[in-house]
């Protein structure tokens, strides 16, 4: 598919191959990308929760992918010996990240790929080692394997990021003129996609229109998102969290909902920002019945499959029954939309059913185990 970028690698497939770096299949060059730009350290002085916030920090980065960058990270810095050590650490210090945060599945994803990509990227070299005949077609030190592995990570990452655009360009279709659609939180993917569609009308003549869904615990956030979509011409209608189903009842005035996901689990549903589900519930039993798409990257794919609200995968306190004093109310709250709410999933890989995820994720780490 066209994109203004290049096309972004399907990062997500069993059948691919880990980005290639520049001059493979000869020999090794040693010198495109230092293991280490200092002295070599113990994996244990590197604090993985600081890289991933420090990644995080920018705004334009998932959770997934700053997990993906925190471990490139890792291996650049620390020293390894062997390929059993290196799995081991990246093992550790996922699980220490994961541990870090309240909702550790949008970081499970990112960590989860990046070790099936290690495992990937290294028996791909090791075969490179083995020439027609039994010979060997030259010598890999376990540095330039490091070295090769830190330089496709790296690629990899980018072209996650560089995701949106595949998803823009296969979702602006459904944004078509004179509709109206409807949508909450703040989503990069959403946001790019609709980008995409007001790019094929003149600023002051866009064709279609947003209602969006104010969260009032994040004003700020819900101001930016509003201005963003402002200025490139796209007409904004405000609503409160109150006044979602008075609106979608209103007849031919809200079209489609598009939302995007923090993670998308094995079964095709969606973990999101709380109060996406029951949006999702309103578009199903809206007459007629509204479509709700999902813009999500795949390295958001995670292999976890919740039955319902309560199988989230950690602790979260919705209700705080209290007699004499306030109710706590959690931050950051997420919820769980089984996939038949789900029209289809958005993604840089085109349009796709619900199934979709599971059959991508036996692709990847289904072969992988066997």
């Amino acid at each position: 598919m066209a994109t203004e970028d290049p096309q972004p690698a399907n990062i997500a497939s069993g059948r691919g191959h880990p980005p290639a770096s520049a001059g493979e299949g000869d020999q090794p060059q040693t010198q495109a990308l230092p293991v280490r730009s200092g002295p070599p350290q113990s994996s244990d002085d590197f604090d993985i929760v600081a890289a991933y916030h420090a990644k995080l920090a920018d705004h334009d980065i998932t959770k997934p992918v700053a997990a993906i960058e925190a471990l490139v990270a890792l291996l650049a810095a620390s020293h390894y010996t062997t390929v059993f050590e290196t799995l081991e650490t990246v093992k550790r210090h996922s699980l220490t990240l994961r541990a870090s945060v309240r909702n550790p599945t949008p970081l499970q994803a990112g960590t989860d790929l990046f070790l099936q990509y290690l495992v990937s990227s290294l028996k791909q070299q090791e075969a490179k080692t083995a020439a027609p005949g039994g010979g060997t077609t030259y010598h890999q030190s376990f540095e330039d394997v490091l070295r090769h592995l830190v330089l496709n990570s790296r690629l990899f990452a980018d072209r996650a990021i560089a995701a949106r655009d595949g998803i823009a360009e296969a979702g602006c279709r459904f944004v078509r003129e004179g509709k109206t659609l409807l949508t909450l939180g703040a989503s990069r993917s959403v946001a790019k996609l609709l980008f995409r569609a007001a790019s094929r009308h003149r600023v002051d003549d866009v064709h279609f229109k947003v209602v969006y869904v104010r969260d009032e615990r994040r004003p700020d956030e819900s101001d930016r998102f509003v201005a963003s979509l402002r200025e490139k011409g796209i007409p904004v209608a405000e609503i409160s969290e109150l006044s979602i189903s008075h609106v979608m009842s209103l007849r031919n005035q809200v079209h489609m909902v598009f939302v995007g996901a923090e993670a998308v689990t094995q079964s095709g549903g969606i973990i999101s920002r709380i109060g996406t589900f029951q949006v999702a519930k309103l578009a199903r039993e809206n007459k007629p019945r509204l479509p709700f798409y999902v813009a999500a990257e795949t390295h958001k794919f995670v292999r976890k499959f919740p039955l319902g609200q309560a199988d989230l995968g950690y602790d979260q306190t919705v209700l705080d029954f209290q007699s004499n004093s306030p109710s706590t109310v959690p931050e950051n709250a997420v919820d769980y939309t089984p996939p038949e709410y789900v029209t289809n999933l958005i993604t840089e890989n085109g349009v796709k059913l619900p199934s979709y995820v599971l059959e991508q994720l036996l692709d990847i780490y289904g072969a992988l185990n066997g």
